[in-house]
């Protein structure tokens, strides 16, 4: 009995999420769309500061997706040209770290009070049109503390329904399984694709990629609009579906994530 009460228990936490998911303004997975088949997405982070990067970061093919940081120079007009091409655009929330460093407009710390976290919240969220979701920029710290994660989903809960996508920048982090709790669509990075920066370590963490979609089903990657970054991904997306692979928006990918772990369910039971 004790086995049975769990599997329907965790039936309907994924099928409340898949509802939650519906509900929100952002694009979910297309019926059509072959759960079977391994799906990537790809965010660009640290995206508003730089323009002319950040343009050829939007014209790359398919469905990338776009975190732009809060309050920056370019937001509106790289974010505008995301949207238009039909491309899904997140912030990137600056969040305290363990080293301390400087965070920029519109970090989060724990030092704030109550209030001035809400306000800093709500101020970085209207800085980005076209917003659908979010994830952290930094915060090996702040990620760690229930507490503050808890205050930081339900602010978004109750006055925004943003997805949200852990950068996983600390493996203490309870952002995601808090942003679960508190009824918000949600998903961790498997891998990030530059943080060295050559080609060859790039096109290793691609092929790392790929893999993970076709031993589990999906996988979503972190990349930075670095030019060497740039370089590789206008090669390689081109020839992403050669591969078997296809590349959704994050919010379809959670989606799929969900549908998949229902299929598997049903298909144990």
């Amino acid at each position: 009995m004790r086995k049975v009460s769990f599997y329907c228990i965790s039936l309907l936490s994924l099928l409340t999420a898949m509802v939650q998911a519906d509900d929100l303004t952002v694009s979910s997975a297309p019926r059509s769309q072959n759960i079977n088949q391994p799906a990537i997405s790809i965010i660009i982070d640290d995206m508003g500061y730089r323009l002319i990067s950040g343009q050829r970061a939007i014209n790359l093919p398919g469905a990338i997706t776009y975190s732009f940081l809060p309050h920056a120079p370019h937001v509106k007009q790289l974010s505008g040209t995301a949207y238009k091409q039909n491309k899904e655009v997140m912030l990137h929330l600056p969040m305290e770290a363990e080293a301390g460093k400087k965070l920029g407009p519109g970090g989060l710390m724990e030092c704030m009070s109550e209030k001035k976290f809400a306000e800093v919240l709500q101020s970085s969220i209207r800085s980005v049109p076209h917003v659908s979701g979010f994830n952290n920029h930094m915060g090996s710290l702040l990620t760690k503390s229930p507490l503050w994660m808890k205050r930081l989903m339900q602010q978004v809960a109750a006055k925004n329904r943003l997805f949200f996508v852990d950068s996983r920048t600390t493996s203490d982090s309870v952002a995601m399984e808090v942003a679960h709790s508190e009824g918000l669509s949600s998903i961790q990075r498997d891998i990030f694709i530059d943080h060295e920066e050559s080609k060859e370590f790039i096109q290793k963490q691609l092929r790392k990629l790929i893999r993970k979609a076709q031993r589990n089903g999906t996988a979503l990657a972190i990349a930075h609009p670095k030019k060497v970054t740039l370089a590789e991904l206008e090669q390689w997306l081109p020839l992403l579906e050669t591969k078997g692979v296809k590349l959704v928006p994050v919010s379809q990918l959670i989606t799929l994530r969900q549908q998949r772990k229902i299929a598997l369910w049903k298909k144990k039971k």
